[in-house]
């Protein structure tokens, strides 16, 4: 188990959070520029066998320098730029398999100027994630902003993904495929939504976003092979804060979710995991803890824990 490289990765991590929030502090904004970083982590813990278990780290800093609306200099709307390290460490290993331990690297840049979006996103997974290009995923992306308005918002767009398709023409690799961009927010009174495609889709459902009790939904997709391949997150949510700052940040919720966990071996094998969660969360925006239990898919039955932390500096 690898260790080292975690705490080391956690460390650089915490260390440069501090120092850029320092540096901030110490030198002022430019007047019409908004410089910020967020260090967010994330601890996940479920049991595998009896005595087998997933211990899940993960840390990310974020980057964004936002310019003012009165602002009339040539410099973007928004740069935002995110590197992440994260770890999967498995207690007693993969069945059938040396590799106990996992790396997710991640790099994600967005800039928007006036109604234009540009994104560039890399991901590297694996238990030696500089193996081989099948390691990584790339996504260089375009959008435009069709729709603006106080409730509803439209981008579209598209791309290239740089990723292992499994598709061989003529004895070559396709690694390189174009993909759509779409983006559509809508908010109201009655239910609040996203939707976003930039790489595989995902979508964000909220009923009743303004009431104490809220019902609240996410879906994603990890793949094409349905209906394995579809993450969902279902909750029943209670917000107990009628007035102040943290009306719509605290709440208290159950749910039922269905998770799915790929973890690549080496260029030839990889082992996916699929599963279901019943959990309760106390939730307050920056910082939360959601704990349960799993059943069904192809993992055994155990404990489920995550807690999460972010700041904005």
């Amino acid at each position: 188990m690898k260790q080292f490289n975690l705490k080391k990765g956690c460390l650089v991590l915490f260390f440069a959070a501090g120092f850029l929030a320092a540096l901030n502090a110490q030198e002022p904004e430019k007047e019409g520029i908004k410089f910020s970083v967020v260090p967010n982590v994330k601890f996940t813990m479920r049991q595998i066998q009896d005595d087998n278990y997933l211990y899940s780290p993960f840390g990310s800093l974020q980057f964004m320098l936002e310019k003012d609306e009165n602002d009339n200099s040539n410099m973007p709307d928004l740069i935002s730029t995110k590197i992440s390290y994260g770890q999967d460490i498995f207690s007693k290993g993969i069945p059938g398999y040396d590799q106990a331990n996992f790396h997710h690297l991640g790099f994600f840049e967005k800039v928007v100027t006036g109604k234009n979006s540009f994104l560039l996103k890399i991901d590297g997974n694996g238990a030696d994630p500089f193996e081989s290009y099948k390691n990584f995923e790339g996504l260089l992306m375009y959008g435009r902003k069709l729709i603006d308005t106080e409730s509803t918002s439209l981008v579209l767009g598209g791309g290239l993904a740089a990723t292992d398709t499994g598709i061989n023409l003529g004895g070559v690799d396709l690694f390189l495929v174009p993909l759509p961009m779409l983006y559509f927010s809508y908010t109201g009174h009655l239910f609040t939504t996203e939707f976003e495609w930039i790489g595989l889709p995902n979508a964000r459902f909220v009923l009743f976003p303004e009431k104490l009790f809220r019902i609240k939904a996410d879906l994603s997709f990890a793949g094409f092979k349905l209906p394995v391949d579809i993450n969902f997150d279902t909750a029943f949510a209670y917000y107990p804060i009628k007035e102040g700052p943290l009306k719509d940040y605290f709440y208290i919720s159950a749910g039922l979710s269905h998770n799915i966990e790929k973890f690549r071996i080496n260029q030839e094998s990889s082992v996916k995991y699929h599963y279901f969660c019943a959990y309760a969360e106390v939730n307050a925006t920056a910082i939360g803890a959601r704990a349960g239990y799993t059943f069904g898919g192809n993992s055994r039955n155990g404990f489920y824990l995550l807690i999460q932390g972010m700041y904005k500096f």
